[in-house]
């Protein structure tokens, strides 16, 4: 008879997601670094992001990523007509 090993680990391989995933304290540095940065006005988020991706390259990557995203401007009357 198989017994069961009384072992921390089970089968399902979500209990234990946390444990194995990687840990880098270089991106919590870069994050606190970024945060810990004083506040500046700037009129090109993109171009600020590009000239500091060499200090924050995985927030950059992040913020070029939403910051290209076209936006889109639609009259609203267009849709809803006032009557």
């Amino acid at each position: 008879m198989v017994q069961a090993s009384a072992s921390s680990e089970t089968n399902n391989m979500f209990d234990n997601l946390l444990n194995t995933a990687p840990t880098s304290s270089y991106e919590c540095d870069e994050l606190e670094c970024y945060l810990a940065t004083d506040v500046e006005d700037v009129k090109d988020g993109l171009a600020w992001w590009y000239e500091r991706h060499a200090m924050f390259p995985h927030l950059s990557c992040m913020a070029q990523d939403y910051l290209s995203i076209p936006g889109e401007f639609i009259k609203s009357f267009f849709f809803y007509p006032l009557c």
